[in-house]
């Protein structure tokens, strides 16, 4: 084609082709400027698919104006070809730097840096690139990053055009979501970009093969070598910034570039000696005002403050408060925000106390109780006078006062808490110091309740008033002016919505509790901004923070780190602090054995199945041969199969998600049906026991938990709050409509052997109907965890009676229940038993360890 014109364009040279066309450089006749000619492969040209791709691009990357993004000037069909008319970008490819050597650690900083500023003007548009790699990246004679192709742009949300058997992207490149064609979005980018830096100073590819399956297996199931283990004198920063960019799982991966664009300026900005360059932190500070209208516009919520005043000013950062061994949890501020008050379990990790740290001094905190019983859940008073807390011992809890600086304690009241309300906190005070809101039983079978508590006289009120099946009101915060109460009800497992409420003198109501946030989110530990105008709260992994005053979705706190629970800011308006639990938890799966079925045992518990993360929700196969359970071994939680004794272990899901778990096995031992919240609320599915594709069963949006087929294997029972609150649905197991089956609130079910009868939980109670339909009869209470499995003789459960966790065997043929085994230690979600009935597993905590982190400046 050189020599010829097109529409307006003489073709002078030809540049370069891909998979999906071809490039030349030409000179544009009608306005004399050179261009590059972007035509179409021509075998493509008869696949309407491949043209409408094509165009895509071009739609896509004609709306970005950016320096570091190479402009479209025309899109246009002449002479039967398609072609795109973009600037010609006199420079180099950084494929062809990296090929004479790896680049100087500034000169491959600053090509991030320019990368990444140019992919978030994409993805504020909801462009994906989809292909970034170093052949991508072009370098102008004066320094300046062009990303060139966006031909593999996906505009987020529309249309995906790709064939379900098609990989879109370059192999090395690709990150895993891609590799194994599941939905990607602005993480791949990322993913990418991180494979590039990679590859800018190593001068090789994290993962690299012979062959194409090598390398995308690598990328799926292999870790990378360290950066620092390649090459001498590089910052260990950078090996956890581009980790951090290629975490396997989404989630675990940067979630905005705008936060790895402050790690790449700060590293580079320690690399020059001093602070991140004025002329970027200006830069910054433009789009953080620039893009608000857009993010608003476009549905989300998303604040940057990471760089507001002067050009030169830090941005935030999360430091460690206390490296104290152990755990240390729940801090709160003192009225000027210059102490913060926490628990910890102490230095030998024998006991729990409560302890006040002076910011900013290097001294050890300062001790305020020594009781041998567990003290926790700290609140400082808004006058500064009291530090109120709870004092647990088997069965109660004492709500207790101490003073900031140590002294006589006061016993408020006494309070019962009868479910065990997970990654929740039971305290906070009211507005005027009069008295407490607490977390307390109203009384037996009835969900856990606020009260207020009055400082005078210990008198307790009842606030809230949650009616079965829900598990109760927990994690009270109180807004500082005093007006408002945010708190969470524990509608199911996985499910945990917050509810907000006007509050009135000494503690009361002022109207009804108003939902304002569904059981999706997974809120835990709610907390007030200090205006008042956000409540922030964790989701087991990272910070997040919600407008009140208006809708809008929750967005992410950028600058907090992973693993990041339990948020508290100070008092003080403006410039505030943010203090928070960096938390880390081994869960294992452990052993029971008995001589038969109910039959207490004589060896103690063992482990069975473990590793150094989260092991859970165990489930025998029915031939008892093999286990499968949840585990965030490789990132995410996810399904894995073992065998009882923890060997031979495989990952059977790749969801990705947040959280995917509660496996079950059908009555032939094919398939598994498990729930997952992959499309942003959770589901249940279906996967062959084998492994392969999974099949999504339900996709209604709300929450549906913990599935279980039926015995000849038609059906799939599983929990739901589609009619307002948690009860047992089943659908078909095949596909179809569910229907409801409990009336009285359920959350997880399973038939009898012969498949007759229907065993349920709702409410910490084991209930029972005929499958046929009839009224459910309630057999047994107390079952905490989640945790019972029926056999054809009764049922395995575990409950916890004075503090002592311990298993149960519900014998059906006399309606009693024998003691099997104690002293099981803090268990988690799950029980499973083998099909003899002599084997029981369940989780249980082995490791939980905490610091205190600190924000300064948090607005």
């Amino acid at each position: 084609m050189i020599g010829q014109t097109i529409s307006h364009y003489k073709i002078t040279e030809k540049l370069g082709e891909g998979g999906m066309g071809v490039v030349y450089k030409a000179e544009d006749i009608s306005l004399d400027r050179t261009v590059a000619l972007k035509f179409l492969a021509s075998h493509l040209l008869e696949s309407e698919e491949h043209k409408q791709r094509f165009l895509r691009e071009a739609k896509a990357a004609a709306s970005l104006d950016h320096s570091n993004i190479c402009m479209v000037h025309e899109v246009g069909e002449a002479d039967g070809h398609v072609f795109l008319a973009m600037g010609y970008v006199d420079g180099a490819e950084i494929r062809a730097k990296i090929k004479e050597r790896p680049l100087k650690l500034d000169e491959a900083l600053d090509i991030a840096i320019q990368t990444a500023e140019g992919l978030r003007a994409a993805h504020q548009k909801g462009i994906v690139h989809r292909d970034i790699k170093s052949s991508n990246l072009m370098l102008t004679s004066s320094g300046q990053v062009k990303i060139m192709d966006f031909g593999l742009a996906q505009l987020t949300g529309g249309t995906r055009l790709t064939k379900t058997d098609t990989i879109v992207g370059t192999p090395a490149y690709m990150s895993p979501e891609q590799a194994q064609r599941l939905p990607t979005d602005s993480r791949t980018d990322i993913w990418s970009l991180g494979v590039v830096i990679y590859e800018m100073v190593t001068g090789r590819l994290p993962f690299e093969g012979e062959r194409e399956a090598a390398v995308v297996h690598g990328i799926i199931r292999e870790p990378h070598e360290p950066i620092t283990a390649l090459r001498v004198g590089v910052p260990t920063e950078l090996d956890r910034i581009v980790g951090k960019a290629l975490a396997k799982n989404p989630a675990q991966r940067y979630q905005h570039l705008d936060d790895m664009l402050v790690d790449l300026r700060t590293l580079r900005g320690s690399l020059s000696g001093g602070r991140v360059p004025a002329a970027r932190a200006q830069s910054h500070r433009r789009w953080n005002w620039a893009a608000l209208p857009l993010v608003l516009a476009a549905g989300g919520y998303l604040v940057w403050q990471a760089s507001r005043g002067g050009g030169n000013e830090e941005p935030l950062r999360a430091v460690a408060l206390t490296t104290l061994p152990g755990v240390e949890r729940h801090p709160s501020f003192s009225p000027a925000g210059d102490h913060v008050a926490f628990g910890w379990n102490g230095p030998k990790q024998d006991n729990h106390d409560i302890y006040v740290q002076q910011i900013g001094s290097s001294g050890s905190p300062l001790r305020l109780t020594t009781d041998p019983l567990v003290d926790q859940m700290p609140v400082w008073s808004p006058d500064g006078r009291w530090i109120a807390f709870l004092r647990s011992s088997p069965g109660k809890s004492e709500l207790r006062l101490v003073p900031p600086l140590g002294g006589p304690e006061r016993k408020l009241a006494e309070v019962t808490i009868r479910e065990l309300h997970n990654n929740s906190t039971y305290l906070a005070w009211c507005p005027e110091n009069d008295c407490l809101l607490v977390t307390d039983s109203p009384g037996i079978g009835k969900p856990d309740a606020l009260f207020a508590v009055s400082m005078e006289s210990g008198e307790k009120k009842q606030l809230t008033n949650p009616q079965p099946p829900v598990y109760g009101d927990a994690s009270p915060a109180v807004s500082h002016d005093g007006r408002e109460l945010i708190f969470l009800r524990d509608v199911a497992p996985y499910s945990k919505e917050v509810f907000r409420l006007s509050l009135g003198k000494a503690g009361s109501a002022l109207g009804e509790a108003k939902r304002i946030l569904t059981g999706n989110t997974r809120a835990e530990f709610p907390a007030w901004s200090a205006d008042d105008k956000e409540i922030l709260f964790s989701d087991e992994v990272n910070l997040w923070r919600l407008p009140i005053s208006r809708s809008g979705r929750p967005s992410r706190i950028p600058f907090v780190g992973e693993d990041a629970i339990m948020p508290a800011v100070s008092r003080s308006g403006g410039a505030s602090r943010l203090a928070y639990v960096r938390s880390r938890t081994d869960l294992n799966l452990w052993r029971v054995v008995t001589p038969a079925p109910g039959t207490p045992v004589t060896a103690a518990p063992s482990v069975a199945i473990s590793s150094t993360v989260l092991d859970n929700n165990p489930q025998f196969s029915p031939d008892g041969r093999r286990v499968a359970f949840c585990s965030n071994r490789t990132g995410p939680l996810e399904i894995w199969l073992a065998d009882p004794d923890g060997s031979n272990a495989v990952q059977l899901t790749n969801m990705g998600s947040t959280v995917t778990c509660a496996p079950r096995w059908s009555p032939d031992g094919q398939w598994i049906t498990f729930d997952s919240d992959r499309e942003g609320h959770q589901d249940i599915n279906v996967i062959p026991a084998a492994g392969g594709k999974y099949r999504r069963l339900t996709s209604h949006p709300a929450t549906d938990f913990i599935p279980s087929f039926s015995r000849n294997g038609q059906w799939i029972y599983f929990g739901s709050t589609r009619s307002g609150r948690a009860e047992i649905w089943r659908a078909p197991a095949s596909g179809g409509e569910p229907v409801q089956v409990t009336r009285n609130g359920g959350i997880a079910a399973f038939e009898s052997l012969d498949g007759t009868e229907l065993y349920y939980l709702g409410g910490g109670s084991i209930w029972r109907m005929p499958v046929s339909g009839g009224q459910p009869v309630k057999i047994l209470d107390g079952v905490v965890s989640v945790a019972f499995s029926v056999l054809e003789t009764g049922i395995y459960y575990l409950d916890n009676v004075s503090g002592e966790t311990r298993l149960q065997f519900y014998a059906f043929a006399n309606g009693k229940s024998v003691v099997v085994a104690r002293n099981l230690g803090p268990v988690f979600l799950g029980l499973a038993a083998s099909p003899d009935g002599r084997t029981i597993l369940y989780s249980r905590i082995d490791l939980s360890v905490d610091d205190l982190m600190l924000v300064e400046g948090f607005r």
